[in-house]
Order: C-alpha cells, then structure tokens, then sequence
C-alpha cells in the first residue's frame, strides 16, 4: 500500500512538472503577436509624446502659441496646412490603388488625414493645450484608450524573453514599404549586334541601372520584347551560374521559396544581358520587395493608427471646446450607467467562453467565432448607442433638460453634434475594450484548435495572421454602428426610447436586406423591381459594413474597400445629421 501511495506521488509531480513545459510549447507562439502589437503601441504612444513636446516647445513663440486664440486666422492656417498634406498623401497614394477605377475612394480618407495634421498642429501648439495636456489625458476616452494600450503593451513585452525571432522582426521594420506597395519596375534597353557580326559572337552587356537586394525580394517578374541571355559575368570564362534564356514576350517569375535557382545574380553589380538580335531590345524587370518578417509591418501601421487616434481626440477637444464638452459629460454619463457596465462585462465574458466552445465545422471553428464575436461586439454597441440617444437625447427633451442646456452659450446644432460625438465615444470605448479581449482569445484558439485536433502546432505568424484578420471586420462594424447610431439620434429628437428602438431595429434588418432585395428583383415584375430600388435609396444599404463574407471564407478585406465604406459612411452620417438638425430645430423645449 505504501508502494502504491509513492507511485501516486510521483506520478502526481511528474504531471505537476509537465504543465509548464507543455505551457512553454505554446506560450511563444500565443504572445509572440502581442509582442509585435505592444511594440507598435509603444512606439505610437512615444510619436505621440514627441510631436506634442515638439509643439509644447513652438507654444513657447507668441505668434505661434496664441495663434488659436484668433479663430478665423487659425482655421486659415489648419486648413492651407491640411490641404497640403491631403495633397501631398493623395499624389503619394492615390496611384498606386488597384484597379485604378476605386482611385477617388481613398481621396475623403486622405483628407480626413490632413484635417487631423492641420488643426492638430495649430491647435497642438496652442498654449493653452499645453497647460491643459495632463488633464486632457484624463477625460473621455483617454483613460480607456491609454490604459488599454498600456495593459496590452504590458502583456507583450512581459514575454520578451520567449519571443521568436525579435531581432528579425526589429530589423524587418526598416524595411517596410510605408510610401509604397514595394513594387518596382526598370527597363533596360540593350543594343542590338551589328549584321556582320554572328549571333554567338553577340557582348554580354553589363546593366547600370538595377539595384535589389535578394534577401529581400519576394517576387521577381523578367520580360523581353527579344531573344536575350542573362548572365552574371561578361566573360562566359567567368560565369558562375548557367546564363537564363528569355524568348520574345516570355515572362519568367520567381518567387522567394522557390525550389529554383533565382534567374539574377545575387550581387545587383553583376547583371549582364545578351542581345543576339539586330534590334535593340527591352527587358522589363519587375521587383517586388516586402520586409523579411511581413509581420513586421504591423509595427509602424500600429504606431500611426494610435497616434492619429490620439492626436485626432485631443484636436477635437481644443478646436471645437463647446461640442466637446457636451461631449465629453454625455460620454461620463453613459459610462458611469449600470447598463453600459453589463453589458461590456457579458460581451467580455461571451467572448471569452466562445474561445473553448466546439462549433462543429471540421476545422473551420475559429472562423464561426471570430464572426460570433464580432457580431457580438456590434450588437452590444448597437444596443448601447441607441439607449443612450433614448435617454441623453429624448428624456432630456421631454425633462426640459436640455433646455438648460441651451440656456448656456451652446446652440442646437452643437448640443445635437456633442449628443452623438459622445456616445459614439462611449461606443468607441466598448468596442476597444472587447477587440482587444477578441485578438488574445483568438490568437489562443489558433493553438487550442490545433491541440483539439490533435494537429501539428502552427507558428506565431499564423496566430499573427488571425489576429489581424479580425481588425477590418470590427472596422466595417463600427462604422455599421455609427450609421445606426446617426439615425437613433435623428429619431431620438421626435421619439421616445421605445418607439426609437422599434425603429432602429426595423431599419437594421432591412438595410441588411436591401442588397438580397435589389439582386432578386433584377429581371423580375417592374413593379418589385422599383419597390427594391426604392428601399435602397431610403434605407441605408448596411451590407457594404458586412465583413461575414471575408470571415467565412477566410480572405483579406483590402484596404481600399474600407476606404469606399468610409466615404458611404460621411456621406449618410452627414445627410442623417442635417436631417437631425433639421428636425430639432424647431423642435418646441418649452
């Protein structure tokens, strides 16, 4: 018996030891991703910290430092400066977008981007923004946005030590394509051979103008017009590897990882190319650079997303102090309610629990909950901003509340924008809270499916991958609920909470409804057919925020399709908001 109670002991311990080695199998690759978000974080937080202490600095002149003070003069200035760097971004950007007929959608981005560089900078420098700058810190969503940064930037860098591969993914953030997609094309002209003299006779010609770095091309694209050798020595004496052969109009692709000999020599100096024709041919090579780690770009998109985020609340605090502070009360109030904190600590925990739920789908679970989560997320967001329009914007209405309100040197229209800015905050801040949850529980389920599965563990860059898969989608959701929530408040200056709920909800299904309608009637009874067309126009088409497609089957949402939903969101949000305006206008508060 005593035998049998040693055994069990030391079996006991035996597992007991196990349990950190099998952690420290899948550890590594859970934070390795969060290692590389903490480093962007990081780094936004520092670009921040160093553009305002640039700007505290310039207060310091008079001329710059009580320029805002004069408000038309510095609205002049912010905006010759925001032109210029919407200018400069839309001739840097704008023509590298693919197909080139979606050009025009990344133009209302682009200036998005210049307002926030042009009043941020005049606004920034502002004296009286740097006697406030900590106490700015304080308000809003500072605290949540900033805390949330910090907390993730803590939970990256406190596994630093186990982290994969950190020095490439440092030394890959030199080599990321911020200006460009990294794509580079040279023609070379080689001249053509005299007639007397034979085609095996023909100088292998020495190019100039070619300069790449191997390591780092990921694609290499090689046409001519004629029939041409490459070779990496002039001498064929002197030739270290087999001269390729290019027939007219062929192309010859080699990619990084390729089983094959790469078809140019590894030093740029050492390209020579072979015209065996009379003519002069043209050889196009085509480059396609991408940074050792691709992972490592997620560094300097992190940095700037953060630092435009911040710099954007704190310019729209300075420049526009009347609707911010509207704002800013209605976005403490609606935090501090009961229904906002359940809320935000069900979706939490939902999220949490859907990470070990089986779905059933034949490894297909981590999809189902990314898209469970997500629509999640927005569903509480939903619920959330249209109880808030209800209760800051209807019962203050009906209490007689705002009529205090306006009493102070505040006009409707800036009493209605604060009303929605604010809750669109408070918005803001779940959704940050719950995405930030979603992307550590879904770098885990990459992991916990494989060990499910019974499958070889993936690396941190497949996690990595997930992770940033789900950023797009919230992005299409968020501006989802910006819609729904434009149109909340509209009916929350004419309807009580019941009635505005009831129309939300209504407007919500149909609007998902409305491209399946559209499609449908096409070719059927003209009558049905106007009917479809007619409820696309009144009621907002929210299968362009639908990113379920993507999710399912697994693709990248491109950029410039984030973009073209961006400029249908300003465009409803702005015709909603007018109408808004419009309606409490003459609204009677008495």
């Amino acid at each position: 018996m005593l035998d049998g109670m040693l055994v069990s002991r030391a079996d006991s311990a035996l597992t007991v030891g196990m349990v950190p080695l099998e952690i420290m199998q899948w550890l590594p690759v859970w934070i390795t991703p969060f290692w590389v978000i903490a480093v962007g974080l990081t780094a936004g937080l520092l670009i921040v910290a160093g553009v305002y202490a640039l700007l505290a600095a310039l207060s310091y002149v008079p001329a710059i430092g009580n320029l805002a003070d004069n408000r038309p003069l510095a609205t002049g200035v912010a905006a010759a400066i925001a032109a210029v760097v919407t200018l400069g971004l839309c001739w840097q950007f704008v023509p590298q977008v693919q197909p080139a007929k979606y050009k025009l959608h990344l133009v209302l981005p682009m200036l998005v981007v210049g307002i926030i560089v042009g009043w941020g900078v005049v606004y920034g420098a502002w004296s009286r923004t740097r006697r406030e700058f900590f106490q700015i810190l304080q308000e809003g969503p500072m605290p949540y946005l900033l805390g949330t940064a910090v907390v993730m930037s803590l939970i990256g860098f406190a596994g630093t030590t186990i982290v994969e591969d950190t020095d490439s993914i440092l030394t890959s953030v030199k080599q990321v394509n911020l200006l460009d997609d990294g794509t580079q094309v040279i023609r070379v002209t080689v001249p053509g051979i005299d007639a007397d003299v034979q085609a095996n006779q023909a100088p292998f010609v020495k190019i100039q103008d070619l300069d790449y770095d191997t390591a780092r091309l990921t694609e290499l694209r090689i046409v001519s017009d004629k029939f041409v050798r490459l070779a990496d020595a002039g001498d064929p004496d002197e030739f270290q590897m087999i001269p390729v052969v290019l027939q007219p109009s062929e192309e010859i692709a080699h990619r990084a990882g390729d089983m094959t000999a790469s078809p140019v020599p590894a030093d740029s100096d050492s390209v020579y190319i072979q015209n065996t024709e009379t003519d002069d041919a043209t050889v196009e090579f085509t480059f396609m650079r991408r940074p050792q780690v691709q992972q490592a770009s997620t560094i300097p998109y992190t940095a700037i997303g953060l630092a435009l985020l911040l710099i954007g609340f704190i310019t729209f605090r300075q420049a526009a102090p009347r609707i911010a502070a509207v704002a800013m009360s209605t976005a403490k109030s609606e935090m501090a309610q009961p229904l906002y904190l359940v809320l935000t600590a069900v979706g939490i925990a939902a999220i949490i629990v859907m990470t070990v739920v089986p779905f059933y789908t034949m490894g297909d679970d981590i999809k189902i909950m990314k898209d469970c989560c997500i629509t999640l997320i927005m569903v509480t967001a939903l619920i959330q901003f249209v109880w808030s329009a209800g209760s800051t914007v209807s019962e203050e209405i009906e209490g007689r509340t705002a009529l205090t309100v306006l009493s102070k040197p505040i006009n409707r229209r800036g009493f209605l924008l604060g009303k929605y800015t604010g809750i669109l905050i408070t918005v803001l801040v779940m959704f940050v809270l719950m995405s930030a949850v979603l992307s550590l529980t879904v770098s885990y389920k990459v992991l916990y499916d494989a060990r499910e599965a019974s499958t070889e563990q993936p690396g941190w860059t497949t996690a990595h991958g997930e992770v940033l898969s789900t950023l797009p989608p919230l992005a299409l959701y968020f501006m989802e609920t910006m819609a729904i929530g434009a149109i909340a408040v509209a009916l929350a200056t004419r309807l009580p909470l019941l009635a505005n709920f009831i129309c939300c909800f209504t407007i919500y299904v149909i609007g998902n409804l409305t491209a399946p309608l559209v499609r449908s009637s096409a070719g059927e009874n003209a009558l049905v057919g106007f009917v479809g067309k007619l409820i696309a126009v009144v009621v907002p088409n929210l299968n362009s925020f639908s990113g379920q497609s993507a999710i399912d089957a697994g693709l990248p949402i491109p950029p410039i399709y984030l973009a073209g939903a961006f400029n249908y969101l300003a465009c409803f949000c702005v015709m909603i908001l007018m109408l808004a305006l419009l309606m409490f206008e003459d609204r009677d508060l008495a």
